[in-house]
């Protein structure tokens, strides 16, 4: 118990600054230009929390877990190794470099939240983290609007918070009202003092959604609690449920999304968009023809391509925008032209893998806290379609998938019961 209160203080430590430093990139109006220092602050910043994580798991006689399993979660080693390979062929070799001691040290870090924490107690920390997201941002919002409110030559009005962009912001607060969501689901078992508090923030989260002005995030927003709406239905009827039913299920489904894209102009106009995705797919097209021919299948080299002053003026150019171009707005994309078809491929064996555990996770869910490794997936999916969120602002993403791998693999009955005792402390 001694050690449990010695280690809680640094555990604590590691998961917020872990959080707070895998978005720290996206909080500025500039995520690109970053200065030889800031980049090698940085890069020390994530050595020390790397570091703290190991020295953590050695005072708690958890490395040997530790090591076991990230052997267990093997998956996620291939593209590790191969964007650290890429670093030689790099078109940008500083930038890949320290973009993969940070992915590096993001595994270190997650691995060890994962470890550490069960899936109840990382909803928690963070629904924490996002109070206080949603808190800044909306000082930012309130009393320094010009730099909290975009003013761009085609967006006025819509919130950006402490992030970089109006759809970076609306993502990020569509994920943190689903984690209140889930908040507000658990609570209904407590006291309505629970309810009331979980029930306020959410209504403020949507709201801040809203008011970030973001298709995507409104469109994942409405999906994502379709998804948690089923998957409740499921688990408190699934006993009932036969096979003819997910046959059913499935057809429903086929249907809709033929509906869906046989109706996507109207549907998208809801929204003030159309079919091009706001010009996303002609700048995917000539990202392809002009960029991706040429290296298809090593790739720019690890987050390399976009840092290069001369790709961001010529997409510029090409789409007519008064500003450089920074990202695909699309996190595969990104991927495929970093690393090529093989970091890809090597990509999609770990995002794969995590959503095949995410499912085999699900269907043994007893309540909405089960539930939460699929929808993280199902956010990551969608938010990825036309924005880059998975490592090309930000960390963020990559870290809680990578923590949520640790804690949903099958671990040492020992080092469960132990973990449980460490959340029951730690809530």
């Amino acid at each position: 118990m001694i050690q449990n209160k010695y280690l809680r203080i640094p555990s604590i430590l590691i998961v917020f600054s872990s959080f707070f430093y895998s978005n720290v990139s996206a909080f500025y109006s500039v995520t690109l230009w970053l200065t030889p220092p800031l980049v090698l602050g940085e890069s020390i910043i994530w050595l020390v929390l790397a570091a703290l994580s190991i020295w953590a798991l050695k005072k708690q006689h958890t490395l040997v877990q530790f090591l076991e399993n990230l052997k267990r979660n093997w998956i996620i080693l291939p593209f590790l190794i191969f964007s650290g390979l890429s670093i030689f062929w790099s078109v940008y070799w500083q930038i890949s470099l320290y973009r993969w001691v940070t992915l590096f040290c993001t595994i270190i870090t997650g691995g060890y939240i994962g470890l550490h924490y069960d899936i109840k107690n990382i909803i928690k920390l963070l629904s924490i983290f996002g109070i206080l997201i949603l808190l800044v941002s909306s000082i930012y919002v309130l009393f320094i609007p010009t730099i909290g409110v975009m003013n761009y030559y085609n967006i006025h009005g819509a919130w950006k918070g402490i992030y970089w962009h109006k759809n970076h912001m609306g993502l990020i607060a569509t994920f943190i009202n689903i984690l209140f969501v889930i908040k507000l689901i658990y609570s209904l078992k407590s006291n309505w003092k629970q309810v009331l508090f979980w029930s306020i923030l959410y209504i403020y989260s949507l709201f801040f959604v809203y008011q970030s002005d973001s298709a995507t995030a409104y469109i994942t927003t409405v999906i994502l609690h379709g998804v948690i709406l089923l998957a409740l239905v499921w688990i408190k009827f699934r006993s009932k449920i036969r096979r003819s039913h997910y046959l059913i299920a499935l057809v429903f489904l086929i249907l809709a999304l033929v509906i869906i894209l046989i109706n996507a102009n109207q549907l998208l106009g809801i929204f003030n968009r159309n079919t091009t995705l706001t010009g996303r797919i002609p700048m995917w097209t000539h990202l392809f023809s002009t960029y991706l021919s040429q290296r298809p299948i090593l790739g720019y080299g690890f987050n390399a391509f976009w840092y290069l002053g001369s790709h961001r003026i010529a997409m510029q150019q090409m789409a007519g925008y008064p500003d450089q171009i920074v990202i695909s707005d699309n996190g595969f994309i990104d991927i495929l032209i970093n690393t090529g078809f093989c970091g890809l491929v090597l990509f999609l064996v770990f995002y794969l893998g995590l959503w095949w555990r995410s499912i085999k996770y699900a269907i043994k869910a007893k309540d909405v806290i089960g539930i939460f490794p699929i929808v993280l997936m199902s956010f990551t999916l969608l938010a990825n379609v036309s924005w880059s969120l998975i490592f090309e602002n930000e960390n963020f993403f990559m870290l809680i998938m990578i923590s949520v791998l640790f804690c949903i693999s099958i671990r040492n009955p020992k080092t469960s019961q132990k973990k449980e005792m460490e959340s029951t402390n730690f809530a």
